[in-house]
């Protein structure tokens, strides 16, 4: 070995050593930020067998008359058919948050995180919809560091590629479908509209066994990029203290672009994941109270979009005892959340 690859081991050793072991205690209840404007939601997406996938948003907030109302939506997708819609909104009082804010029930749509293993269900004879999905905490929770977030906003990771257990019944389903799969749930809050603080967001979370990724990008009004990676490999969770992310040419250009691939360096980290095209695009405010969707329309035109992904991560840092290197191929699950149409650019988005 030369003097010169010597010198590099060490210093790709040191930056291995230097990715920190993340700080624990994420608490999934409701932060109930103050302000007129403030809101939070929990995005949970779940694949499952048989190819059925499950969405839904919790979200809580303050804008619009009176203060906490509240919705629930999502939907639940499957081979052959087209996806069935749940959804439920309340205005203030008409809905119940557990003392804790660890339980939220919407109507007939329910997130509750109060027992030992966390639970979401919607029980609807009316629109045929009964899902209920069980997992198990994730001991590799944990909080977006504010340096890789813009100003005011919160991000906790609380499941990634976590076993999940379902039982479906929708449509035309003469029986429920016992399923297993993996989820992943994140938790956001902000004392401000999010369109003052994102423009657009991505996040790619793995749904395979072994070790699982999470990935964050975001892009504020003002054109500025933060990036966040979460790797979990059994008890072991790191994230590099800096992650340089790139996205790659739209694959259909337009004022939602959904990219060909976000590419990522991180000094010890080198990953990419490779999207696919949207396997479901919904309007967010649909769900809303008539008031609510009016407000935030005012604001402009928010649109979501799930696809499927590839998801390539390594350390490529020299293995140390009790660090081995870190290797995640294998499918993801992609989210694109735009707070507002972006504007036409000849370059990559």
């Amino acid at each position: 070995m030369t003097r010169a690859s010597r010198a590099r081991g060490l210093a790709l050793a040191a930056l291995w050593l230097a990715l920190p072991q993340l700080a624990r205690a994420v608490d999934p209840a409701a932060k109930l930020p103050a302000g007129g404007s403030a809101s939070e939601y929990w995005d949970l997406v779940a694949q499952l067998g048989d190819g059925f996938r499950v969405t839904a948003r919790f979200i809580i907030t303050n804008e619009g008359p009176g203060e906490r109302s509240a919705a629930a939506f999502g939907h639940v997708l499957r081979p052959g058919a087209e996806p069935v819609v749940f959804q439920n909104a309340r205005r203030e009082g008409k809905w119940r948050l557990a003392p804790d804010g660890r339980r939220i029930e919407i109507g007939s749509s329910h997130l509750d995180f109060s027992g030992a293993a966390p639970h979401f269900e919607v029980d609807n004879d009316k629109r045929a919809v009964k899902v209920f999905l069980d997992w198990s905490v994730d001991p590799n929770a944990r909080s977006v560091p504010a340096s890789a977030l813009p100003p005011g906003y919160a991000v906790d990771v609380l499941a990634v590629a976590r076993p999940v257990r379902a039982s479906i019944q929708v449509g035309d389903m003469a029986a429920p479908r016992k399923l297993d799969g993996r989820l992943s749930l994140t938790h956001t809050w902000m004392q401000v509209p999010e369109s003052e603080r994102v423009l657009r967001r991505i996040d790619v979370t793995s749904v395979g066994a072994g070790p699982s990724g999470f990935v964050l990008d975001l892009l504020d009004p003002a054109g500025k990029r933060f990036s966040w990676l979460l790797i979990a490999d059994g008890n072991t969770v790191r994230s590099p203290d800096r992650l340089d992310a790139r996205l790659e040419s739209s694959r259909t250009p337009g004022s939602y672009p959904i990219p060909s691939a976000l590419v990522l360096d991180g000094g010890a980290v080198r990953g990419r994941v490779t999207f696919g095209p949207p396997w479901l695009e919904v309007d967010p405010l649909a769900a809303l109270p008539s008031i609510l969707r009016m407000v935030y329309s005012l604001r402009g035109r928010p649109h979501r979009s799930w696809a499927e992904a590839a998801l390539e991560l390594e350390f490529i840092g020299v293995p140390q005892p009790g660090h081995p290197t870190v290797r995640i191929a294998g499918d993801a699950i992609a989210s694109f959340s735009f707070l507002e149409a972006l504007p036409p650019s000849p370059s990559s988005p």
